[in-house]
């Protein structure tokens, strides 16, 4: 049973170790901000006075202001009590009533005095509900695989929050170390998954190959459009946050690009991979060429299904984009010119071009490293 379970946890440790040490590893590359500001947990205990009406165009925000007091929950001034103005209005709207439990942000101003302010819903409780949900369904029915799925999601974590994006602001080159950080994400998914095996191998082959490539033509074609880094989201933004080291913006549309199609590409590739051993199985006369061919008719049936599903998550993603769009009228060239629509069609074609070139890459994987008669007992 140990035996059954080993690399699991040692995953599951290296993660938690990630996580552990990162923060104080890489506390030199953080940001440093000339503001003095934490957030803490509050609870609404009086309200002294609101003027607030329904939104006119969105009837079920309110807009207006609050005055009310507040007990602070947490930190060095739990118990206190504060007074707090909460103007609403639809770019920030936290509407409280007594009782309300909030995020508060203290900042501390020059003059050592301290300012509150009601800055987010407490969203927490929906988002861990949510995941306690996810994960019980994942491991009621997906038992053993379950349980490696999540682990194999840790890691991922561990590895874009613990490690990319401290790297990143101390100033290495993010495409570099974006492969090495994937290359290691795809190998421990697969043998977490699969085993370590001959079908495993070869999608982990396909797979590296593949997202490099939809980072590659993200890449080029970015650049051939006159796009870089600073137009994906928040991209502006990251330019001003002061670092001992500048970051390497312009490789962050690679970054971006090769971490959103990783799992659409992944699919892909164990399904090729399992596809050529199973009809190797089936049929243990075919050639490696009648194999690879066989392989790829199959292929062709996902790649429909999987670019489908790239481009329709990113066009969810741009839904509002699109629909300020279609309110203007905007004519065909100045939508097709605009540097967030040209960045969303260039992130889907080359996450599309990825998943097409994965089949091909997978399937000449498979050719060249599995054997002429595979085991039988390697199974996914």
């Amino acid at each position: 049973m140990i035996k059954k379970y080993s690399f699991p946890m040692m995953i599951a440790l290296i993660s938690t170790a990630i996580f552990c040490f990162s923060p104080g590893l890489s506390e030199s590359a953080r940001p440093k901000s000339p503001l003095i500001q934490h957030f803490v947990e509050a609870k609404v205990t009086r309200m002294e006075s609101q003027e607030v009406a329904p939104d006119p165009h969105v009837p079920s925000m309110m807009t207006g202001r609050q005055i009310f007091l507040a007990e602070i929950l947490e930190g060095a001034e739990k118990g206190k009590e504060v007074r707090i103005s909460n103007p609403l209005s639809r770019q920030h709207n936290v509407y409280v009533q007594e009782g309300d439990h909030f995020i508060m942000m203290v900042r501390v101003k020059k003059n050592g005095q301290s300012y509150y302010w009601a800055f987010n819903h407490k969203r927490s409780p929906a988002i861990y509900t949510m995941l306690a949900v996810f994960l019980l369904l994942l491991l009621s029915f997906g038992k053993k695989e379950g349980l490696n799925s999540v682990i194999s999601l840790y890691f991922t974590a561990a590895l874009v929050v613990g490690v990319l994006i401290p790297a990143i602001f101390a100033g290495w080159n993010p495409m570099l170390l974006t492969i090495i950080l994937m290359g290691i994400k795809i190998v421990v998914n697969y043998i977490l998954v699969c085993g370590y095996n001959h079908k495993s191998v070869c999608a982990m082959i396909g797979t590296l190959l593949g997202v490099i490539a939809a980072g590659a033509f993200s890449q080029v074609f970015g650049e051939m459009a006159h796009l870089s880094g600073i137009y994906l989201d928040k991209g502006e933004d990251i330019v001003y946050l002061t670092t001992a080291h500048p970051i390497q913006i312009r490789w962050l549309m690679f970054t971006a690009i090769m971490i959103s199609a990783l799992g659409a590409v992944m699919d892909v590739a164990i399904s090729i991979s399992s596809s050529y051993h199973e009809l190797s199985q089936a049929d243990p006369n075919l050639t490696p060429a009648q194999l690879r061919k066989a392989s790829m008719n199959i292929g062709r049936d996902i790649m429909g299904t999987m670019t489908n599903t790239l481009i329709l998550a990113i066009a969810g993603s741009s839904l509002t984009t699109m629909m300020m769009v279609w309110g203007f009228d905007m004519p065909v060239i100045q939508f097709l010119n605009t540097p967030l629509v040209t960045m969303a069609v260039v992130h889907a074609l080359a996450g599309s071009i990825g998943i097409v070139l994965t089949i091909p890459l997978t399937a000449w994987a498979c050719s060249v490293f599995f054997p002429v008669k595979v085991r039988a007992e390697e199974s996914c």
